[in-house]
Parts: C-alpha cells; sequence; structure tokens
C-alpha cells in the first residue's frame, strides 16, 4: 500500500481549542514501531474533561482518541512479531504503552507504567513521530503497543468500544470479583457504566441494578438491553429503597461508581453491604467525603480501577459477541473534522444533545 507524505490529525492546544493540524506520515523503518489506518475512533468521557482542562492532567498540544479501531498498513517486521498481527489486520490497540522494565510491567500492572505513556492523553504532538490519538487519518503505533484482532463483521461503532469493554471486564471482573448469583449496583449509565453491567450480567450476576437520572432514559433502557435487570432513576426514585428490594434486604456485594460525582460515590458507600466491595474508577477531580466509620464497622473494602490491564483480550471476545448491543452505545458518529462539535453537544449549554450516550469519529 502506498502511504501518502502528509496526513492530518486534530489536536488541542489549549483548552477548549481543537484545530486541524498536518503532519509527516512517519517513517517506521526508522522508528522500529507501525502505522494504523484509523477506522474509528470515540470519545472517552476524559476526552471532554481534558477538553475542558477541569479535573485532569492535561498535556498539550496533544491529539485525542485512544478509543481506537483500525488497520495496520506498515509496521517493520519486528513490531509484527511483537504485535503478533500481521499487514492488513483489523486491531483494537489498547492505550497503555508498556516499557516492559519498570516493576509494575513486570507485574503485568503497565497500566501504571512508570514511563506514564497513553495514546491521546500523555504523548503530545510536538513529540515524534507527532501522530500518538486517533483523531486523525493514522496513528502512530509503538514497538511496545498492545493489539488486539477484531473479526471483519464487526461494525466499527462496536470495534472502537473494545477497551472501554475491558475497562468493564477491569472493575466487575477484576476488581469487583463479580460472580453468578451476586448482587450488583452500577451508578452511571454512560458508557461505562454500561460496560460494567454487560460485564456483570455476564458473569451471572443477578439482580444488575443500574442507576441513572430521569433524563437518562435512553441510557437506562439501553442497560436493560445490556443486562440490567432493575434500573432506577435516583432523581424520582429512592434509589436505597429500590436497592433494598431487589437485593431482598442483604445489599449488593459490588457496587461500581461509573459516575464522577462525589455524591455518587457517597451513595456508592451508602448502598453496599457489610463486607462488600466499592469499586470507585470515576476520576471526581476534588476532595470527596465518606464515612469511614461505616467502611470500619462493616468491613467494606474500597478499590480503585485505574483502567484496563491485562482485561481487553476476554473484553474483544464480549464485543464480538453482543457486536450489534455493543455498536448500539456509540449513538453518534461525526467526521473527525467536526470533533470540536462532537465534545460541544456533550457539554451543558446550548448545543448540549442529551440523546448522544457516547460519540465516534471517522476520518474525513
Amino acid at each position: 500500500m502506498e502511504l501518502p507524505n502528509r496526513t492530518e490529525s486534530m489536536v488541542l492546544t489549549a483548552p477548549e481549542a481543537l484545530e486541524m493540524q498536518s503532519f509527516d506520515v512517519p517513517d517506521v523503518s526508522e522508528t522500529g514501531g507501525g502505522l494504523l489506518e484509523v477506522e474509528m475512533t470515540s470519545v472517552c468521557g476524559s476526552d471532554i474533561g481534558r477538553y475542558q482542562g477541569k479535573g485532569y492532567s492535561t498535556y498539550y498540544p496533544v491529539v485525542f482518541g485512544h478509543e481506537v479501531v483500525g488497520r495496520v498498513v506498515e509496521a517493520s517486521d519486528d513490531a509484527l512479531d511483537r504485535f503478533g498481527v500481521s499487514l492488513g489486520d483489523r486491531v483494537v490497540p489498547e492505550p497503555y504503552i508498556p516499557c516492559y522494565a519498570c516493576r509494575n510491567c513486570q507485574r503485568g500492572n503497565y497500566h501504571m507504567c512508570d514511563e506514564g505513556r497513553c495514546y491521546g492523553v500523555t504523548m503530545t504532538a510536538d513529540q515524534p513521530p507527532h501522530l500518538w490519538g486517533g483523531y486523525g487519518e493514522y496513528m502512530y503505533l509503538h514497538r511496545n503497543s498492545k493489539l488486539h484482532p477484531v473479526a471483519e463483521e464487526v461494525p466499527p461503532e462496536a470495534a472502537c468500544l473494545g477497551t472501554v469493554i475491558g475497562n468493564g471486564v477491569r472493575w466487575a471482573h477484576t476488581k469487583g470479583e463479580v460472580g453468578p448469583t451476586d448482587d450488583v449496583v452500577v451508578i452511571g449509565p454512560g458508557a461505562q457504566g454500561l460496560s460494567t453491567v454487560l460485564v456483570a450480567a455476564e458473569a451471572g450476576a443477578d439482580p444488575v441494578v443500574l442507576l441513572g437520572l430521569a433524563s437518562d432514559g435512553d441510557r437506562l433502557a439501553l442497560g436493560e438491553d445490556l443486562g440490567a435487570t432493575h434500573t432506577v432513576t435516583i432523581d424520582e426514585q429512592d434509589p436505597e429503597a429500590v436497592v433494598d428490594e431487589a437485593t431482598d434486604g442483604e445489599g449488593p456485594e459490588v457496587v461500581v461508581v461509573a459516575a464522577p460525582d462525589s455524591r455518587a460515590v457517597e451513595l456508592g458507600l451508602d448502598l453496599v453491604a457489610p463486607l462488600g466491595r466499592l469499586v470507585l474508577p470515576g476520576i471526581v477531580g476534588e476532595a470527596t467525603e465518606i464515612e469511614t466509620d461505616r467502611i470500619v464497622r462493616d468491613e467494606i473494602s474500597i478499590i480503585g480501577g485505574r483502567g484496563q490491564a491485562l482485561d481487553v483480550e476476554p473484553a474483544m471476545e464480549l464485543v464480538e459477541a453482543h457486536a450489534e448491543d455493543v455498536a448500539r452505545i456509540n449513538t453518534h458518529t461525526f467526521p473527525v473534522s467536526e470533533a470540536d462539535t462532537a465534545i460541544q453537544r456533550q457539554l451543558a449549554g446550548d448545543a448540549f444533545d442529551p440523546d448522544i450516550i457516547h460519540a465516534a469519529l471517522y476520518p474525513d
């Protein structure tokens, strides 16, 4: 395949400042990595937070995009061996780039690698080879990237969510240790919460209760299709009463707070059963007051859930098995040149579109 000499990507240069910039297409024979032709990239909630400059460590200039599916169009022989794929393969790259040398990497916790490299987040566009995110035509693949093949028949709207489902695997299965007949509550019906519902239901949890707001009607309905046995609108119903009834008065063994809000964390602690597990993957961005006496008295485990590591491979099986439903999480698609619009329509204001559950971008 003959590649162009130049390509374009959307670059965040400052808060709320996205612009299209042109870059040289990297020569992977010199860098030892690979090149992904982007098919689709979804807009992570953390992209929206970083776009606003709120609650996250944001690096500038940066090409967003770490929820990506595409095709490997060029790579060194060594990189292909390391990736375990062939030229032309359709793949989902994991966001985190391991160094394989630090203690965390050697223990399998490469999402906490000392190098701190993450596509679309920490690798800046002024750092060669520049294309460190999926908001563009091509994305550079570091030789240490972890890639996962995805079947051709899986819609791109589902495939690009492979690592998002991987988060659900991590939070429900790896961290929450959800198993058959466990009572599970998920707070927040965004893409991450919906992914957690799918994983919990597949693990045999029953009930799986999904909490949201009255304005989250479409999200809650999709949650039911993904495996939620109950849905609760916390601004219209008493969540403690509904959860108590659903769990026969026992409370849930596992609560996953997939909403970046202090009140959601406090509610999660109120709901979780004695000896239960409260998993916190949401970045609140501010101090949260919690009742530590309850944690001690009821021996509750509070577990941080940063992101997937060794969890994407089983997630890809779920993506392929539930491709049509997973694709429904990405309710809206935009050309990448309209990334600013896609984000603005998910922010409070005149442009806000409540119908968007998750948005995805495709190259112009």
